[in-house]
């Protein structure tokens, strides 16, 4: 292979950002330099490039306020973070032995959430006991999450590490008084905010001094990211619950600094790699920034940040997948500076995680830090012209949701009035649309199934009582639905569903359309019996006639549709099709073709889910 000449190489990349953007120019042909743009939830957008000019001003390094580049001055280079992990599970034995079992394999913190409907039930002091036998909670950061009774589930920790023989001092971690998240998750909040926060306030004085890294408040957005806010939504309410605990807090004649030494942070980390490393970094500026405005000190500004990977995103089907969006997830939490991060078992959305998925996922973390060495660079993001730039633009939309919910007297407003679900639902909508309409799409699920995977099975939660509050909801849920059914009708005819797919013209004219309607079928559980490269009519009608389908999907080149699909429309119908679809947008052509017979078309931008839930109802799938 011959080099190629110096001059060339040298002069083959733009001079400027100028010529670069006039290059851009010609290769659009006409379309705006603005259709480069990439929208993101939260009424952000990425441009195609970043530059110097892009990056907001240099923030000052690791370990001084505000923060953004993390609390710590040299980042994880010195231990790494906190590999804490969750738990959740309804059986306490079988929760202390998954404790046990971590934290012997490199687990070194963890969280539990407690309570009868979401996670691991213990009311009394002797349970709380047992939960915890065999972990050192001298040695063991240990973080409380409970549904309710909040201060008396904190009482029960104190109890059982003083029955221990293991001083306050020693202790570590977070209790979990988090009002608020009752209020979201519950609807309701008995006595409201300020007469729990008034309450917690002689322990937040009394801890501070007896057991300085154990902190009383919870700021937790479990409850707002599971029911589909977005990255600029989620930042923006963590701050406002975490301006709502100081307000209280100062009522109660508690400082805000004394008070915001007292709050643990804990935000969910979804599948928008970059975005969500800039939502970790923005959370530590805006709290930051609010806590000086508040007369905090520089040491009170640091955040104390758990991060979570998503639930939101998880799927039933291929669940596997699933260990590769919390890898990603895991390391962006990394990147951005999480003093702790939990990584989820891949079958968490089944129901209990065996002791295999637990494995994985602790081992995802001891794999980024001791092979990948993720703990060996303070800021790993820093000075990313795109990432700090991505940051300024999160953090002032995230200001802005903050300010807004100010205006409508604080967070706890924001929820008793509905404002907070009223957003949720409107997200919940536009994901929902772009979900069933493939732009954002679900590996394993409505992009790429595979309907012969082996399931897994898991013992099943009892479902979670229905309450006035939030809801959880997964974005595969209306996709899994349709396969759900599909299963049904395995079991109950032998066979799934099918379609007999007609691909017109030779194999490089259709394969690409024909691959992609197999796909999208099987995303509604639809098998496709696939013939290709008909002759003519008759042939077609002959093979689809011995096949014993009730649904045609004719699929090839547009030029070939108008001489094809109305006599091979009419032919299928003569011979027992019930329904016949066409793949691709039917243009000019759709009244024609519907005239002649054809019941809908399947093309790339429809609504997937109700296209699938039609053929399903035609196919005898209930």
């Amino acid at each position: 292979m011959s080099q190629v000449p110096l001059h060339i190489a040298a002069e083959f990349p733009p001079r400027s950002l100028e010529e670069w953007r006039r290059l851009v120019d010609k290769d659009l042909k006409g379309k705006p330099f603005t259709s480069l743009q990439s929208p993101l939830e939260g009424g952000l957008s990425l441009q195609p490039l970043y530059v110097q000019q892009d990056e907001a001003p240099a923030p000052p390094p690791p370990g001084v306020a505000p923060y953004l580049r993390g609390t710590q001055v040299l980042g994880h280079t010195e231990g790494g973070w906190l590999l804490c992990q969750e738990y959740s599970e309804p059986d306490v034995a079988h929760a202390a032995q998954a404790l046990k079992t971590d934290l012997e394999r490199g687990t070194q913190g963890v969280w539990l959430c407690l309570g009868d409907s979401r996670g691991i039930p213990v009311k009394d002091e002797a349970t709380l006991a047992k939960l915890l036998a065999d972990v050192p909670l001298a040695r063991t950061p240990v973080h409380l999450e409970p549904e309710a009774a909040h201060l008396s589930t904190a009482n029960l920790l104190l109890s059982v590490a003083a029955k221990a023989g293991v001083a306050k001092s020693a202790l570590s971690g977070s209790l979990g008084v988090d009002p608020l998240a009752i209020l979201a998750r519950e609807g309701s909040l008995p006595g409201g905010v300020s007469a729990r926060l008034t309450e917690a306030a002689p322990l937040v004085t009394t801890l501070r001094e007896s057991a300085p890294e154990l902190r009383v408040m919870l700021v937790s957005t479990r409850a707002y990211a599971d029911a589909g806010a977005t990255s600029v939504h989620e930042l923006a309410w963590a701050i406002a619950t975490g301006v709502e605990y100081l307000r209280g807090m100062e009522r109660a004649g508690v400082s805000p600094d004394v008070a915001a030494r007292s709050v643990q942070f804990a935000l969910s980390v979804g599948g928008q790699f970059f975005p969500e490393i800039a939502k970790l970094r923005a959370a530590r500026l805006l709290w930051a920034k609010v806590v000086a405005a508040s007369g905090g000190s520089p040491d009170a500004q640091a955040m104390r940040l758990h991060a979570r990977t998503a639930t939101a995103n998880k799927t039933q089907r291929d669940p596997w997948v699933n260990i590769l969006r919390t890898t990603t997830e895991s390391f962006a939490a990394v990147v951005a500076g999480a003093d702790s991060v939990s990584t989820s078992p891949f079958d968490e959305a089944l129901g209990t995680p065996d002791e295999g998925a637990r494995r994985l996922a602790r081992n995802t973390q001891l794999i980024l830090r001791d092979e990948s060495s993720l703990n060996r660079v303070a800021d790993p993001s820093g000075g990313s012209y795109y990432l700090e730039q991505l940051t300024s633009d999160i953090a002032r939309a995230a200001w802005d949701e903050l300010r807004r919910i100010e205006g409508m007297g604080g967070m706890e407003q924001a929820l008793a009035t509905g404002d907070i679900a009223r957003v949720l639902a409107e997200t919940r909508a536009a994901r929902d649309k772009a979900v069933r309409t493939r732009k954002q799409p679900i590996v394993g699920v409505s992009e790429f199934p595979f309907l012969g995977e082996a399931p897994v099975r898991r013992e099943a939660r009892a479902s979670a009582t229905a309450t006035a509050g939030l809801r959880p909801t997964r974005v595969a849920e209306s996709f899994e639905a349709l396969r759900d059914a599909s299963d049904r009708y395995l079991a109950t005819t032998g066979r799934r569903p099918f379609a007999f797919l007609a691909s017109l013209g030779t194999v490089a004219e259709h394969t690409t359309r024909s691959t992609w309607v197999a796909n999208a079928l099987g995303a509604g559980g639809i098998e496709s019996r696939e013939k290709h490269g008909f002759a003519d009519p008759a042939a077609t009608v002959a093979a689809f006639a011995e096949s014993g389908a009730t649904l045609a999907v004719i699929s090839g080149p547009d030029t070939l549709y108008p001489e094809w699909v109305p006599a091979l429309t009419a032919q299928l119908k003569a011979r027992g099709a019930r329904t016949v679809a066409v793949a691709g947008r039917p243009g000019e052509h759709e009244a024609a073709f519907r005239a002649v017979g054809v019941d809908l078309f399947i093309y790339a931008g429809a609504d997937l889910v109700a296209l699938l839930t039609s053929l399903q109802a035609q196919l005898g799938v209930a």
